[in-house]
């Protein structure tokens, strides 16, 4: 883990806690607005007050940012709203979701600060714990719900020598770009570990992965959290321009599983020991790191547990021994409890404090941890079972496709069969696809081949990349039953 001193403040109340770092705010419109500590204290000490007078002494009220302000102020709000005791919602940009009346619907009291009076209901029963963060989540499952994590906001203003950025590389001086938004449970973890450095960090208001590239480039960006989606779309940018990464020195990857191909790819332009890959939950339960010379060694792992103890158990929550397949437990901290509001998960606990919101995957000799693919990635073809990611993938190699989606969609005769959803690049003849099928044919086993290839203008996925799974195989559903109407 890299040592560096303590942050500023870091044994403050959490209250008193203010960022050491610079925002580099750049908004929707192509506005940039920069932010200095001094300025962004001033500013957080006016809206705390408001947040104070909004709710008065009940610490049990949710304060809810306004995410229909301008960017600069959602983001000092949600500053502000996370140095304070009550719980916080972060509003992912759906207004009616993100509103105290949908909130009161759920059994919780929030207050947004503007807007006019607080509605009439009121929360009737959800008691969230102390410092509970509630974070919309389910993009790739598209079961939408609020994880409660209780521990994110443990990053603000402790040591540096135990945050997860620093064991990153993240120090001070150093030039940061969030390449997703921070409404999200990944970009929002690294964002609050990355206040407490004296860092420049750029931040968007409506994220493009395919200008990332240029930014990175403009702004001489050091240090970089992306998606996989990013890193695959500033790859071919790289291979079409031949130009450099400027002063790119480190890259971090979250939110979804990265296709070795494109791993592979940043470890060659930067050196393996400055590629992570960073796996948790958005629930807060724990967390994994693999650098990319660790991954290179053991291809696949995500790593080992930081600040995390990692097992693997059978059914019954009996440990398995290194190399077999079971349900992934972590031990990070989190207290037994409720771990979603709206849609519930399956969570299991253990006597010992261990939990599992069901991933499986198994952990070698050494103690790195490899996942097992999610169920509604799994299509099975005539008793062969291929994976959903491992065709987009091929789908994603071909020059003119931009994105792409695959889904299963029943058959009679072979239980199921591929369909893909792509994004073409460019527009032609309707016999390329004809092409692309045959080309798919040599690099991807028989039951991964689809049967039909479909244009679209657009794949669905959450803000942080995540294709949404439950919304392509609806598409694949309606494409099925069209086809057997004909």
């Amino acid at each position: 883990m890299t040592s560096s001193t303590a942050a500023p403040g870091a044994h403050r109340p959490a209250g008193e806690w203010m960022p050491a770092a610079t925002l580099v705010l750049h908004t929707a419109d192509g506005a940039t607005q920069t932010l200095r500590p001094e300025r962004i204290a001033e500013r957080v000490s006016r809206i705390r007050a408001e947040f104070r007078r909004a709710v008065g002494p009940d610490d049990s009220v949710c304060l809810l940012p306004d995410g229909r302000a301008p960017f600069p102020r959602l983001l000092l709000e949600l500053v502000a709203a996370l140095g304070l005791p009550n719980p916080v919602v972060v509003p992912d940009g759906d207004a009616g979701a993100s509103s105290p009346a949908h909130l009161a619907r759920l059994g919780l009291t929030a207050r947004a600060l503007g807007g006019g009076p607080p509605p009439d209901t009121t929360g009737t029963g959800e008691r969230l714990p102390p410092a509970a963060l509630l974070l919309r989540t389910g993009g790739t499952s598209g079961r939408l719900r609020y994880a409660v994590n209780t521990s994110m906001r443990r990053a603000l203003g402790r040591d540096r020598r135990l945050s997860l950025a620093a064991a990153l590389r993240l120090k001070d001086g150093v030039r940061v770009c969030l390449a997703g938004s921070v409404r999200h449970a990944a970009q929002l973890s690294m964002f609050l570990d990355a206040l407490n450095h004296r860092a420049e960090i750029h931040l968007f208001e409506r994220p493009d992965p395919a200008r990332l590239l240029h930014e990175v480039r403009r702004h001489r960006i050091q240090w970089l959290v992306a998606t996989p989606l990013h890193l695959r779309i500033m790859q071919r940018q790289l291979r079409r321009d031949g130009g450099g990464t400027a002063e790119l020195e480190t890259v971090v990857h979250m939110s979804a599983a990265c296709p070795e191909p494109v791993k592979r790819f940043w470890h060659c332009a930067l050196g393996p020991e400055n590629v992570y890959e960073v796996f948790g939950a958005s629930e807060g339960i724990g967390t994994t790191v693999a650098r990319g010379d660790e991954w290179e060694k053991r291809p696949g792992t995500v790593g080992r547990g930081f600040f995390t103890s990692v097992a693997v158990r059978d059914s019954a929550g009996r440990p398995l021994p290194p190399g077999a397949t079971g349900d992934v437990y972590f031990h990070g901290g989190t207290p037994e409890r409720a771990l979603h509001i709206g849609q519930r998960d399956l969570v299991r606990w253990t006597g010992d404090g261990y939990v599992s919101i069901g991933d499986r995957g198994r952990i070698d000799p050494d103690g790195y941890l490899y996942l097992e693919p999610r169920p509604q990635l799994r299509i099975t073809v005539g008793g062969t079972t291929v994976l959903a990611t491992d065709i987009e993938d091929a789908l994603l190699d071909v020059a003119w496709i931009e994105d792409a989606a695959a889904a299963g969609v029943a058959n009679d005769v072979t239980g199921q069969r591929v369909v893909c959803f792509v994004v073409c690049a460019t527009a032609g003849p309707e016999s390329r696809k004809a092409e692309l099928i045959a080309g798919l044919r040599r690099v991807l086993p028989p039951a991964a081949v689809p049967r039909r290839v479909i244009e679209v203008e657009a794949i669905p996925r959450s803000p942080s990349g995540k294709i949404n799974r439950t919304s392509i195989s609806a598409w694949a559903q309606q494409y099925s039953a069209r086809e057997t109407e004909q």
